[in-house]
Protein backbone atom coordinates (compact mmCIF):
# COMPACT_ATOMS: atom_id res chain seq x y z
CA UNK A 1 0.00 0.00 0.00
CA UNK A 2 3.17 2.52 0.78
CA UNK A 3 4.22 1.93 -2.72
CA UNK A 4 0.68 2.88 -4.00
CA UNK A 5 0.99 5.96 -2.21
CA UNK A 6 4.25 6.74 -3.11
CA UNK A 7 3.13 5.82 -7.20
CA UNK A 8 -0.21 8.72 -6.64
CA UNK A 9 1.38 11.57 -4.58
CA UNK A 10 0.66 13.74 -7.37
CA UNK A 11 -2.59 12.60 -8.16
CA UNK A 12 -6.22 15.13 -7.40
CA UNK A 13 -9.26 14.44 -6.13
CA UNK A 14 -12.70 16.40 -6.35
CA UNK A 15 -13.12 18.90 -3.43
CA UNK A 16 -16.56 17.43 -2.62
CA UNK A 17 -15.55 13.72 -2.07
CA UNK A 18 -12.12 15.91 -0.01
CA UNK A 19 -14.65 17.78 2.13
CA UNK A 20 -16.90 15.00 2.91
CA UNK A 21 -14.23 12.58 3.79
CA UNK A 22 -12.21 15.00 6.15
CA UNK A 23 -15.08 15.69 8.06
CA UNK A 24 -16.50 12.62 8.87
CA UNK A 25 -12.62 11.53 9.56
CA UNK A 26 -11.23 14.35 11.64
CA UNK A 27 -14.63 14.68 13.37
CA UNK A 28 -15.33 11.29 14.16
CA UNK A 29 -12.62 9.11 14.14
CA UNK A 30 -9.76 11.23 13.31
CA UNK A 31 -6.40 11.06 15.31
CA UNK A 32 -5.55 11.94 18.55
CA UNK A 33 -4.31 9.34 20.67
CA UNK A 34 -1.53 6.65 20.72
CA UNK A 35 -2.78 3.05 21.09
CA UNK A 36 -3.99 1.59 24.35
CA UNK A 37 -1.87 -0.34 26.66
CA UNK A 38 -2.11 -3.72 26.95
CA UNK A 39 -3.17 -3.61 30.92
CA UNK A 40 -6.14 -1.83 29.70
CA UNK A 41 -6.56 -3.85 26.68
CA UNK A 42 -6.31 -6.96 29.28
CA UNK A 43 -8.69 -5.51 31.85
CA UNK A 44 -11.30 -5.13 29.56
CA UNK A 45 -11.52 -7.03 26.11
CA UNK A 46 -14.02 -5.61 24.34
CA UNK A 47 -15.60 -2.36 24.11
CA UNK A 48 -18.95 -2.79 22.42
CA UNK A 49 -20.33 -6.87 20.55
CA UNK A 50 -22.34 -5.94 17.34
CA UNK A 51 -23.59 -8.97 15.91
CA UNK A 52 -20.51 -10.92 16.94
CA UNK A 53 -18.31 -8.30 15.20
CA UNK A 54 -16.02 -6.48 18.55
CA UNK A 55 -15.47 -3.02 18.87
CA UNK A 56 -12.04 -2.86 20.54
CA UNK A 57 -10.98 -0.73 23.89
CA UNK A 58 -8.77 1.30 21.73
CA UNK A 59 -11.19 2.13 19.05
CA UNK A 60 -13.81 3.33 21.89
CA UNK A 61 -10.62 5.19 23.83
CA UNK A 62 -9.98 7.21 20.57
CA UNK A 63 -13.20 7.96 19.40
CA UNK A 64 -13.89 9.23 23.07
CA UNK A 65 -10.72 11.04 23.03
CA UNK A 66 -11.55 12.67 19.46
CA UNK A 67 -14.96 13.65 20.81
CA UNK A 68 -13.77 15.30 23.96
CA UNK A 69 -11.23 17.58 22.08
CA UNK A 70 -13.98 18.54 20.13
CA UNK A 71 -16.10 19.66 22.57
CA UNK A 72 -13.21 21.34 24.34
CA UNK A 73 -12.50 23.29 21.17
CA UNK A 74 -16.37 24.33 21.63
CA UNK A 75 -16.01 25.09 25.03
CA UNK A 76 -12.31 27.42 24.64
CA UNK A 77 -11.00 24.72 26.69
CA UNK A 78 -13.14 24.56 29.94
CA UNK A 79 -14.61 21.17 29.18
CA UNK A 80 -13.33 18.95 32.26
CA UNK A 81 -13.92 14.94 32.07
CA UNK A 82 -16.94 15.76 35.24
CA UNK A 83 -18.06 18.01 32.80
CA UNK A 84 -18.17 15.11 29.95
CA UNK A 85 -19.18 13.01 31.65
CA UNK A 86 -22.59 15.02 32.33
CA UNK A 87 -23.03 15.68 28.97
CA UNK A 88 -23.05 12.02 28.07
CA UNK A 89 -19.81 11.97 25.79
CA UNK A 90 -19.02 8.41 26.45
CA UNK A 91 -22.52 7.22 25.40
CA UNK A 92 -22.16 9.45 22.44
CA UNK A 93 -18.55 7.76 21.25
CA UNK A 94 -20.01 4.44 21.54
CA UNK A 95 -23.18 4.72 20.09
CA UNK A 96 -20.74 6.40 16.93
CA UNK A 97 -18.60 3.06 17.03
CA UNK A 98 -21.54 0.91 17.23
CA UNK A 99 -23.67 2.58 13.99
CA UNK A 100 -20.04 2.67 12.16
CA UNK A 101 -19.97 -1.24 13.10
CA UNK A 102 -23.60 -1.76 11.71
CA UNK A 103 -22.57 0.57 8.67
CA UNK A 104 -20.04 -1.33 7.33
CA UNK A 105 -21.51 -4.31 8.07
CA UNK A 106 -24.23 -3.50 5.80
CA UNK A 107 -21.60 -2.14 3.11
CA UNK A 108 -20.31 -5.50 3.06
CA UNK A 109 -23.66 -7.29 2.43
CA UNK A 110 -24.07 -5.06 -0.54
CA UNK A 111 -20.25 -5.93 -1.52
CA UNK A 112 -18.81 -2.36 -1.41
CA UNK A 113 -15.54 -1.80 -1.77
CA UNK A 114 -12.68 0.62 -2.26
CA UNK A 115 -9.89 0.31 -4.12
CA UNK A 116 -6.00 0.84 -2.69
CA UNK A 117 -6.04 3.95 -5.61
CA UNK A 118 -8.83 5.81 -3.89
CA UNK A 119 -7.60 5.57 -0.58
CA UNK A 120 -3.97 6.69 -1.66
CA UNK A 121 -5.80 10.03 -3.35
CA UNK A 122 -7.94 10.44 -0.42
CA UNK A 123 -3.87 11.27 1.60
CA UNK A 124 -2.57 12.98 -1.10
CA UNK A 125 -5.75 15.54 -0.76
CA UNK A 126 -5.58 15.43 2.92
CA UNK A 127 -3.84 18.88 3.61
CA UNK A 128 -2.18 17.37 7.27
CA UNK A 129 -0.15 15.36 5.07
CA UNK A 130 1.03 18.40 3.08
CA UNK A 131 4.59 20.22 3.93
CA UNK A 132 4.70 24.05 3.34
CA UNK A 133 4.62 23.78 -0.03
CA UNK A 134 1.60 22.32 -0.50
CA UNK A 135 3.18 18.86 -1.51
CA UNK A 136 2.70 15.61 -0.19
CA UNK A 137 5.36 14.73 2.20
CA UNK A 138 5.83 11.21 2.67
CA UNK A 139 7.55 11.43 5.85
CA UNK A 140 5.82 13.41 7.15
CA UNK A 141 2.61 10.81 6.80
CA UNK A 142 4.63 8.39 8.02
CA UNK A 143 5.33 10.09 11.16
CA UNK A 144 2.00 11.48 11.70
CA UNK A 145 0.02 8.00 11.30
CA UNK A 146 2.38 5.70 12.90
CA UNK A 147 2.45 8.31 16.18
CA UNK A 148 -1.45 8.14 15.52
CA UNK A 149 -2.31 4.66 14.74
CA UNK A 150 0.83 2.46 15.21
CA UNK A 151 2.11 2.51 11.63
CA UNK A 152 0.64 3.95 7.91
CA UNK A 153 -1.38 0.34 7.38
CA UNK A 154 -3.56 1.04 10.39
CA UNK A 155 -4.17 4.16 9.83
CA UNK A 156 -4.99 3.27 5.95
CA UNK A 157 -7.75 0.45 7.08
CA UNK A 158 -9.37 2.90 8.99
CA UNK A 159 -9.48 5.41 5.85
CA UNK A 160 -11.13 2.50 4.13
CA UNK A 161 -13.61 1.74 6.60
CA UNK A 162 -14.21 5.44 6.60
CA UNK A 163 -14.84 5.63 2.89
CA UNK A 164 -16.77 2.64 2.72
CA UNK A 165 -19.19 3.78 5.56
CA UNK A 166 -19.57 6.86 3.65
CA UNK A 167 -19.85 4.90 -0.08
CA UNK A 168 -22.95 3.06 2.26
CA UNK A 169 -24.68 6.55 3.67
CA UNK A 170 -24.51 8.01 0.12
CA UNK A 171 -26.44 4.95 -1.32
CA UNK A 172 -28.99 5.44 1.63
CA UNK A 173 -29.14 9.36 0.93
CA UNK A 174 -29.67 9.12 -3.17
CA UNK A 175 -33.10 8.10 -3.10
CA UNK A 176 -34.50 11.45 -1.28
CA UNK A 177 -36.56 13.69 -3.21
CA UNK A 178 -38.11 17.24 -2.07
CA UNK A 179 -41.67 17.46 -3.74
CA UNK A 180 -41.73 20.49 -5.15
CA UNK A 181 -44.99 21.44 -3.86
CA UNK A 182 -42.91 21.08 -0.39
CA UNK A 183 -40.65 23.57 -1.47
CA UNK A 184 -42.59 26.43 -2.64
CA UNK A 185 -44.40 26.43 1.40
CA UNK A 186 -40.86 26.06 2.77
CA UNK A 187 -40.34 29.16 0.67
CA UNK A 188 -43.79 30.75 1.51
CA UNK A 189 -42.73 30.17 4.86
CA UNK A 190 -39.61 31.60 4.90
CA UNK A 191 -40.71 34.80 3.10
CA UNK A 192 -43.52 35.40 5.29
CA UNK A 193 -42.17 37.55 8.38
CA UNK A 194 -43.61 39.81 11.08
CA UNK A 195 -41.69 41.95 13.81
CA UNK A 196 -44.28 42.82 16.34
CA UNK A 197 -43.76 45.53 19.06
CA UNK A 198 -44.94 44.19 22.39
CA UNK A 199 -45.53 44.62 26.17
CA UNK A 200 -45.82 41.74 28.53
CA UNK A 201 -47.28 42.27 31.67
CA UNK A 202 -46.11 38.83 33.48
CA UNK A 203 -48.65 37.89 36.13
CA UNK A 204 -45.89 37.71 38.64
CA UNK A 205 -44.76 40.99 38.30
CA UNK A 206 -48.11 42.17 40.19
CA UNK A 207 -47.56 39.78 43.08
CA UNK A 208 -46.02 42.66 45.05
CA UNK A 209 -49.09 44.84 44.69
CA UNK A 210 -51.90 42.57 46.01
CA UNK A 211 -52.96 41.80 49.84
CA UNK A 212 -54.80 38.50 50.55
CA UNK A 213 -56.06 38.46 54.38
CA UNK A 214 -56.16 35.49 56.63
CA UNK A 215 -60.08 35.38 55.98
CA UNK A 216 -59.55 35.79 52.15
CA UNK A 217 -57.17 32.38 52.60
CA UNK A 218 -59.44 30.49 54.43
CA UNK A 219 -62.43 31.64 52.36
CA UNK A 220 -60.43 30.56 49.12
CA UNK A 221 -59.25 27.15 50.69
CA UNK A 222 -62.92 26.54 51.96
CA UNK A 223 -64.01 27.19 48.27
CA UNK A 224 -61.00 25.24 46.49
CA UNK A 225 -59.82 22.20 48.80
CA UNK A 226 -59.50 19.82 45.37
CA UNK A 227 -57.45 22.46 43.86
CA UNK A 228 -55.08 23.24 47.00
CA UNK A 229 -54.71 19.38 47.33
CA UNK A 230 -53.82 18.91 43.75
CA UNK A 231 -51.37 21.80 44.01
CA UNK A 232 -49.49 20.17 47.04
CA UNK A 233 -49.27 16.75 45.14
CA UNK A 234 -47.96 18.58 41.99
CA UNK A 235 -45.38 20.44 44.14
CA UNK A 236 -44.66 17.95 46.55
CA UNK A 237 -40.46 18.31 46.52
CA UNK A 238 -41.19 21.75 48.17
CA UNK A 239 -43.07 19.77 51.24
CA UNK A 240 -41.06 16.21 51.03
CA UNK A 241 -37.17 17.46 51.01
CA UNK A 242 -34.59 14.84 51.59
CA UNK A 243 -32.06 15.22 53.74
CA UNK A 244 -28.88 17.69 52.96
CA UNK A 245 -25.46 18.13 53.68
CA UNK A 246 -23.29 21.31 53.39
CA UNK A 247 -19.82 20.04 53.24
CA UNK A 248 -16.51 20.85 51.97
CA UNK A 249 -14.02 18.63 50.32
CA UNK A 250 -10.14 18.18 49.67
CA UNK A 251 -9.61 16.25 45.81
CA UNK A 252 -6.47 14.62 45.28
CA UNK A 253 -6.61 13.99 41.21
CA UNK A 254 -4.89 10.27 40.53
CA UNK A 255 -3.20 9.98 37.11
CA UNK A 256 -4.99 8.09 35.00
CA UNK A 257 -1.70 6.81 33.24
CA UNK A 258 -0.10 6.24 36.36
CA UNK A 259 -1.89 2.89 36.84
CA UNK A 260 -1.72 0.98 40.66
CA UNK A 261 1.64 3.14 41.00
CA UNK A 262 -0.22 6.44 40.77
CA UNK A 263 -3.18 5.68 42.70
CA UNK A 264 -1.19 4.75 45.61
CA UNK A 265 0.76 7.82 45.44
CA UNK A 266 -2.25 10.06 45.41
CA UNK A 267 -3.44 7.68 48.31
CA UNK A 268 -0.11 8.59 50.12
CA UNK A 269 -0.66 11.86 49.38
CA UNK A 270 -4.25 11.72 51.30
CA UNK A 271 -3.35 10.18 54.03
CA UNK A 272 -0.62 13.00 54.80
CA UNK A 273 -3.66 15.36 54.51
CA UNK A 274 -5.47 13.57 56.61
CA UNK A 275 -2.58 13.66 59.35
CA UNK A 276 -2.26 17.44 58.86
CA UNK A 277 -5.70 17.86 59.56
CA UNK A 278 -5.78 15.86 62.64
CA UNK A 279 -3.21 17.75 63.88
CA UNK A 280 -5.63 20.79 63.78
CA UNK A 281 -4.79 22.52 60.53
CA UNK A 282 -8.09 24.55 58.67
CA UNK A 283 -9.91 22.39 56.13
CA UNK A 284 -10.99 25.49 54.68
CA UNK A 285 -7.21 26.85 54.44
CA UNK A 286 -6.11 23.41 53.48
CA UNK A 287 -8.59 23.10 50.58
CA UNK A 288 -7.27 26.36 48.80
CA UNK A 289 -4.16 25.16 49.24
CA UNK A 290 -3.69 21.64 47.58
CA UNK A 291 -6.84 20.44 46.26
CA UNK A 292 -7.06 19.22 43.02
CA UNK A 293 -10.83 20.69 42.41
CA UNK A 294 -10.45 23.74 40.36
CA UNK A 295 -14.29 24.42 40.81
CA UNK A 296 -14.55 24.33 44.75
CA UNK A 297 -10.42 25.22 45.66
CA UNK A 298 -10.74 29.00 45.81
CA UNK A 299 -13.70 28.54 47.91
CA UNK A 300 -12.03 26.39 50.69
CA UNK A 301 -13.74 23.53 49.15
CA UNK A 302 -16.97 24.27 49.32
CA UNK A 303 -19.60 22.44 47.60
CA UNK A 304 -22.84 24.40 49.60
CA UNK A 305 -26.09 21.82 50.45
CA UNK A 306 -26.33 19.08 48.44
CA UNK A 307 -28.69 16.22 48.54
CA UNK A 308 -28.92 12.62 47.55
CA UNK A 309 -28.22 11.54 44.01
CA UNK A 310 -25.82 14.54 43.39
CA UNK A 311 -22.26 13.60 44.21
CA UNK A 312 -20.28 10.24 43.36
CA UNK A 313 -22.18 7.10 45.14
CA UNK A 314 -18.88 6.77 47.50
CA UNK A 315 -18.94 10.38 47.66
CA UNK A 316 -22.10 10.93 49.18
CA UNK A 317 -22.34 7.58 51.20
CA UNK A 318 -19.41 9.48 53.30
CA UNK A 319 -20.79 13.11 53.24
CA UNK A 320 -23.87 11.34 54.54
CA UNK A 321 -22.43 9.43 57.58
CA UNK A 322 -20.74 12.39 59.13
CA UNK A 323 -22.21 14.76 61.92
CA UNK A 324 -21.48 18.38 61.37
CA UNK A 325 -17.31 19.20 61.69
CA UNK A 326 -16.54 15.61 60.84
CA UNK A 327 -14.02 14.95 58.51
CA UNK A 328 -14.51 11.27 56.54
CA UNK A 329 -11.61 8.53 56.07
CA UNK A 330 -9.75 8.83 52.64
CA UNK A 331 -12.97 8.24 50.03
CA UNK A 332 -11.93 7.10 46.51
CA UNK A 333 -14.40 7.83 43.40
CA UNK A 334 -13.31 7.70 39.97
CA UNK A 335 -12.10 11.68 40.06
CA UNK A 336 -9.27 10.29 42.37
CA UNK A 337 -8.87 10.34 46.60
CA UNK A 338 -11.16 13.05 48.86
CA UNK A 339 -11.50 13.97 52.42
CA UNK A 340 -14.63 15.08 52.90
CA UNK A 341 -15.90 17.93 56.22
CA UNK A 342 -19.51 18.42 56.74
CA UNK A 343 -20.09 21.48 57.96
CA UNK A 344 -23.77 21.00 58.34
CA UNK A 345 -26.76 19.09 58.48
CA UNK A 346 -30.33 19.81 57.32
CA UNK A 347 -32.62 16.91 58.57
CA UNK A 348 -35.41 15.50 56.32
CA UNK A 349 -38.48 17.32 56.12
CA UNK A 350 -42.08 16.70 55.53
CA UNK A 351 -44.84 18.96 55.82
CA UNK A 352 -48.51 17.36 55.88
CA UNK A 353 -51.07 19.15 53.91
CA UNK A 354 -52.91 19.88 56.63
CA UNK A 355 -49.94 22.30 57.66
CA UNK A 356 -49.68 24.09 54.73
CA UNK A 357 -52.74 23.97 52.93
CA UNK A 358 -53.69 27.47 54.30
CA UNK A 359 -50.78 29.14 52.83
CA UNK A 360 -51.04 27.27 49.51
CA UNK A 361 -54.42 28.95 49.01
CA UNK A 362 -52.86 31.99 50.12
CA UNK A 363 -50.65 31.76 47.35
CA UNK A 364 -53.17 30.34 44.88
CA UNK A 365 -55.31 33.42 45.66
CA UNK A 366 -52.35 36.12 45.18
CA UNK A 367 -51.24 34.14 41.84
CA UNK A 368 -55.17 35.08 40.79
CA UNK A 369 -55.20 38.63 42.07
CA UNK A 370 -52.33 39.24 40.47
CA UNK A 371 -53.21 37.83 37.37
CA UNK A 372 -56.40 40.19 37.23
CA UNK A 373 -54.30 43.08 38.14
CA UNK A 374 -51.99 42.31 35.22
CA UNK A 375 -54.84 42.11 32.72
CA UNK A 376 -56.34 44.86 33.88
CA UNK A 377 -53.22 46.69 33.22
CA UNK A 378 -53.42 45.69 29.63
CA UNK A 379 -56.27 46.23 28.88
CA UNK A 380 -55.87 50.09 30.06
CA UNK A 381 -52.52 49.69 27.37
CA UNK A 382 -54.60 48.89 24.63
CA UNK A 383 -57.14 50.93 25.53
CA UNK A 384 -54.57 53.69 25.54
CA UNK A 385 -53.29 52.58 22.43
CA UNK A 386 -56.91 52.49 20.51
CA UNK A 387 -56.49 55.89 21.28
CA UNK A 388 -53.57 57.05 19.06
CA UNK A 389 -50.88 56.19 21.67
CA UNK A 390 -47.67 54.26 20.17
CA UNK A 391 -46.68 51.20 22.28
CA UNK A 392 -43.30 52.35 22.69
CA UNK A 393 -43.65 55.72 23.97
CA UNK A 394 -46.54 54.27 26.43
CA UNK A 395 -43.97 51.86 27.93
CA UNK A 396 -40.35 53.21 27.28
CA UNK A 397 -37.08 51.34 28.60
CA UNK A 398 -37.13 51.93 32.41
CA UNK A 399 -34.03 54.57 31.84
CA UNK A 400 -36.27 56.55 29.68
CA UNK A 401 -39.75 56.19 31.39
CA UNK A 402 -38.71 58.24 34.74
CA UNK A 403 -36.98 61.15 32.78
CA UNK A 404 -38.24 64.31 33.33
CA UNK A 405 -40.95 63.14 35.70
CA UNK A 406 -41.00 64.32 39.38
CA UNK A 407 -42.16 60.65 40.82
CA UNK A 408 -41.03 57.47 39.23
CA UNK A 409 -43.36 55.11 37.37
CA UNK A 410 -45.07 53.24 39.81
CA UNK A 411 -45.40 49.47 39.75
CA UNK A 412 -43.34 47.06 37.78
CA UNK A 413 -40.83 48.02 35.09
CA UNK A 414 -42.53 46.96 32.48
CA UNK A 415 -41.05 48.26 28.77
CA UNK A 416 -41.94 47.56 24.98
CA UNK A 417 -39.88 45.42 23.47
CA UNK A 418 -39.60 43.49 19.87
CA UNK A 419 -39.81 40.26 18.78
CA UNK A 420 -37.74 40.38 15.86
CA UNK A 421 -38.52 38.68 12.72
CA UNK A 422 -40.53 35.85 12.87
CA UNK A 423 -42.71 33.70 10.59
CA UNK A 424 -46.60 34.12 12.20
CA UNK A 425 -47.83 30.64 12.20
CA UNK A 426 -48.88 28.72 15.19
CA UNK A 427 -48.76 29.68 18.75
CA UNK A 428 -45.38 30.19 19.92
CA UNK A 429 -43.99 33.89 19.30
CA UNK A 430 -40.47 34.64 19.76
CA UNK A 431 -40.40 36.77 23.20
CA UNK A 432 -43.67 36.04 24.23
CA UNK A 433 -43.82 32.22 24.64
CA UNK A 434 -47.12 30.59 23.58
CA UNK A 435 -49.99 32.89 23.08
CA UNK A 436 -52.95 31.43 21.25
CA UNK A 437 -54.44 33.95 18.91
CA UNK A 438 -51.27 36.22 18.66
CA UNK A 439 -49.37 34.91 15.61
CA UNK A 440 -52.55 34.22 13.61
CA UNK A 441 -53.87 37.94 13.75
CA UNK A 442 -49.73 39.08 12.83
CA UNK A 443 -50.22 36.79 10.08
CA UNK A 444 -53.14 39.05 8.92
CA UNK A 445 -52.12 42.57 9.98
CA UNK A 446 -50.16 44.98 8.20
CA UNK A 447 -47.26 47.08 9.48
CA UNK A 448 -48.78 49.83 12.01
CA UNK A 449 -51.49 48.25 12.43
CA UNK A 450 -52.58 47.48 16.47
CA UNK A 451 -53.65 44.01 17.44
CA UNK A 452 -57.30 43.86 18.40
CA UNK A 453 -57.19 42.17 21.53
CA UNK A 454 -55.07 41.44 24.87
CA UNK A 455 -53.50 38.19 24.60
CA UNK A 456 -52.55 35.79 27.28
CA UNK A 457 -50.36 33.04 28.30
CA UNK A 458 -50.50 31.10 31.41
CA UNK A 459 -47.76 33.71 32.57
CA UNK A 460 -48.76 36.87 31.07
CA UNK A 461 -51.07 39.23 29.60
CA UNK A 462 -49.75 40.64 26.43
CA UNK A 463 -50.32 43.84 23.99
CA UNK A 464 -49.04 44.06 20.59
CA UNK A 465 -48.45 46.02 17.43
CA UNK A 466 -47.32 45.26 14.37
CA UNK A 467 -43.64 46.87 13.03
CA UNK A 468 -43.09 45.59 9.90
CA UNK A 469 -44.69 42.75 7.58
CA UNK A 470 -43.52 41.39 4.70
CA UNK A 471 -45.52 38.72 2.82
CA UNK A 472 -44.06 36.58 -0.02
CA UNK A 473 -43.67 38.05 -3.92
CA UNK A 474 -44.01 34.77 -6.16
CA UNK A 475 -41.93 36.64 -8.52
CA UNK A 476 -39.02 35.85 -6.06
CA UNK A 477 -39.06 32.30 -5.55
CA UNK A 478 -37.49 31.01 -8.79
CA UNK A 479 -34.47 32.56 -7.78
CA UNK A 480 -34.80 31.27 -4.23
CA UNK A 481 -36.13 27.48 -5.01
CA UNK A 482 -32.74 25.77 -5.32
CA UNK A 483 -31.47 27.17 -2.10
CA UNK A 484 -34.56 26.23 -0.47
CA UNK A 485 -34.16 23.04 -1.77
CA UNK A 486 -30.88 21.86 -1.04
CA UNK A 487 -31.80 22.98 2.78
CA UNK A 488 -34.64 20.73 2.95
CA UNK A 489 -33.08 17.91 1.17
CA UNK A 490 -29.93 17.38 3.55
CA UNK A 491 -32.63 17.35 6.24
CA UNK A 492 -34.65 14.75 4.38
CA UNK A 493 -31.52 13.13 3.87
CA UNK A 494 -30.45 13.03 7.68
CA UNK A 495 -33.95 11.91 8.95
CA UNK A 496 -34.10 9.23 5.93
CA UNK A 497 -30.55 8.06 7.47
CA UNK A 498 -30.76 8.55 11.10
CA UNK A 499 -34.06 6.01 10.52
CA UNK A 500 -32.46 4.08 8.76
CA UNK A 501 -29.09 3.04 11.00
CA UNK A 502 -31.99 3.26 14.06
CA UNK A 503 -33.34 0.45 12.03
CA UNK A 504 -30.14 -1.82 11.63
CA UNK A 505 -29.66 -1.28 15.27
CA UNK A 506 -32.96 -2.43 16.31
CA UNK A 507 -32.40 -5.39 14.17
CA UNK A 508 -28.68 -5.72 15.38
CA UNK A 509 -28.09 -7.77 18.64
CA UNK A 510 -25.44 -4.91 20.22
CA UNK A 511 -23.88 -6.11 23.97
CA UNK A 512 -22.13 -2.71 25.07
CA UNK A 513 -19.31 -3.54 28.04
CA UNK A 514 -20.98 -0.73 30.87
CA UNK A 515 -17.89 -0.36 32.55
CA UNK A 516 -16.56 2.33 29.23
CA UNK A 517 -20.24 4.02 29.52
CA UNK A 518 -19.78 4.59 33.98
CA UNK A 519 -16.08 5.75 33.55
CA UNK A 520 -15.01 3.00 35.84
CA UNK A 521 -12.27 1.67 33.15
CA UNK A 522 -9.21 4.42 32.75
CA UNK A 523 -7.96 5.46 29.52
CA UNK A 524 -4.74 5.50 30.52
CA UNK A 525 -3.27 6.35 26.96
CA UNK A 526 -6.11 9.59 26.66
CA UNK A 527 -4.22 12.85 27.55
CA UNK A 528 -7.07 14.62 27.39
CA UNK A 529 -5.84 17.94 29.50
Amino acid sequence: MLDVLRANKNSVLTWVILVAIAVVFVVSFGPGTRGFTDRNVQAASYAAKVDGNTVTAAEFEQAYAQLFRLYQQRAGNALTRELADQLGLRSMAMNQLVERELVLTEAARHGLRVSDEEVSRTVHEMPGFKNAGGEFDFELYRRITSNSYGSPGKFEERLRQDLVSQRMLALVRQGVKVPEEEVRQAWLSDADKANLVMVRFPFASFRPEVKVSEAEAKSFLARNAARVEQFYKDNAARYHRPKRVHARHILVRVDEQGGAEADQAARQKVDALAARLAGGEDFGTLASAVSDDPGSKDRGGDLGFFGPGTMAKPFEDAAFALQPGQVSPPVRTRFGWHLVKVEAVQAAEEQPLAQVQEAIARELAEGEAAKALALKRAQAALAAARAGKALGALFPPPGQADAGKKEPRKGPAIAAEETGPFTPSGDFVPRAGAMPGLAADAARADAGQLLPKVYQSSEAALVAQVKERSRPDPARYPEARQQVQRRLRARREAEVEGAWVKALRQRATVKVNEAFLRGDLALPSVDLE
